[in-house]
């Protein structure tokens, strides 16, 4: 039996590339790293990639192929069997197939999802629960101090720009590229922003996107919104919320579009002052 790069090219058609391909090996990673997104583990993921390709397997051929221990290997197997997308002959010995790539990633996306909704329905009993634990304990307050996150991925950074967003008093700062402004507007963040500009919230939108008038329409809300449009894109774009919160996104660190986008949270005053600095000087 062939390494497994050798047995991809098949799988590998439809991306219009060979086996002798060097990109073989970055689509392989994008392709684990994808189902890593939909809560596997990595090791996880290769098995069913393995699987999907090779159609069938024993477990000492998925072993030997993937440089996982064979005593491991049963865990994953079985894993991978509960989450619906593996199963196993009545062989001896035993072989494992996988569903098409396709379904196993509408399965996993509709597990996915399904998970997602009755955490969703059930937050407010989480935090009813997690109060009374509080209360049951006499734990003194911790000051709030100045802090950071590093966020990785856009639904990471797309997730805390609303948060911080949606905790606005007075104003928000936001300096952004075209791309950063149209994701912004199919996440329904410009929604967000229009939103709380409409309750009297400051929003001073400086962006290299021209026609911002086609995301957010032709009446600017009167003297809530100050838009200056068209300047020439910078090397960061950031939302500053009431001088107190900033998200940073870093642009032009992937080296295709399809890397994953890179940013910071902070309320470090001290930075915070730089961003907003630099801001009032962008023309």
């Amino acid at each position: 039996m062939e390494p497994i790069f050798g047995q991809m090219s098949g799988f590998l058609q439809k991306f219009g590339t060979s086996a002798c391909d060097p990109s073989i090996y970055a689509i392989y990673d994008e392709v684990v790293a994808g189902l890593q997104e939909l809560g596997l583990s990595v090791k996880e993921a290769k098995i069913l990639v393995y699987l999907i390709i090779r159609k069938e397997s024993t477990a000492a051929d998925i072993s030997r192929y993937n440089d996982i221990g064979r005593t491991e290997i049963y865990n994953y197997i079985t894993g991978l069997m509960r989450k619906g997308v593996v199963f196993s002959t009545f062989d001896r010995p035993q072989k494992y197939y996988a569903l098409p790539l396709e379904k196993a990633l509408d399965h996993l996306i509709e597990t996915r999802r399904g998970a997602l909704q009755r955490l969703a329905e059930s937050k407010v009993d989480y935090c009813s629960m997690l109060e009374r634990l509080s209360c049951s304990m006499s734990l003194s307050s911790v000051e709030e101090k100045e802090s950071y996150q590093i966020l990785s991925g856009e639904n990471s950074i797309i997730s805390t720009v609303r948060r911080v967003i949606l905790d606005a008093r007075e104003e928000i700062m936001l300096l952004a590229s075209e791309k950063t402004f149209a994701s912004f507007y199919h996440t329904g963040i410009v929604d967000d922003l229009m939103g709380l500009a409409k309750k009297g919230i400051t929003l001073r939108l400086q962006t290299s996107c021209k026609n911002v008038q086609d995301y957010i329409g032709t009446n600017l809300g009167g003297n809530n919104i100050v838009v200056n449009s068209g300047i020439e894109e910078k090397m960061v774009d950031f939302v500053l919320v009431d001088n107190k919160d900033i998200v940073v996104m870093l642009l032009g660190g992937g080296k295709s579009d399809k890397a994953k986008p890179h940013g910071f949270y902070t309320n470090n005053l001290p930075i915070i002052s730089v961003f907003k600095t630099f801001f009032e000087n962008t023309k």
